[in-house]
């Protein structure tokens, strides 16, 4: 069996068998080389829309559900942007107002006070 390469942490494993891989996946040294790349992977996508943007050029190469998550959580990358492209996405995207929550947040709905006691019958106990 051939030595494991992991191409987060850019090493070979010694111990390839399943375990082994297992035990180096859950380690902090390995966590952190992931949780890296992805960084780095998010903050190229973030480049290159802002390039399109900044080219006047709506970009095609990304869901519209990828946009307006990282033109939601990269605000601060986008501000002073106006050119048309720009412009036009944010609107299409539903955005031109304030920053908007990708998920909202449920409010809890309480009863009125005294109405939760008038439904709740007397308890009756059952003896054996």
């Amino acid at each position: 069996m051939p030595k494991f390469y992991c191409e987060y942490c850019g090493i070979y494993l010694t111990h390839s068998s399943p375990s082994g891989r297992k035990q180096h996946s859950r380690g902090k040294k390995h966590e952190s080389a992931r949780q890296d790349y992805y960084r780095a992977v998010m903050m190229d996508l973030v480049d290159q829309l802002k390039a399109c943007f900044q080219k006047n050029v709506i970009p095609t190469f990304i869901s519209k559900d990828t946009i307006k998550r990282l033109l939601i959580t990269h605000q601060s990358i986008f501000q002073g942007l106006s050119t048309t492209a720009f412009v036009e996405t944010i609107d299409q995207l539903g955005l031109s107002g304030t920053r908007t929550p990708y998920m909202q947040v449920p409010q809890m709905m309480l009863p009125p006070q005294g109405l939760y006691t008038q439904m709740v019958p007397q308890q009756q106990f059952m003896r054996y």
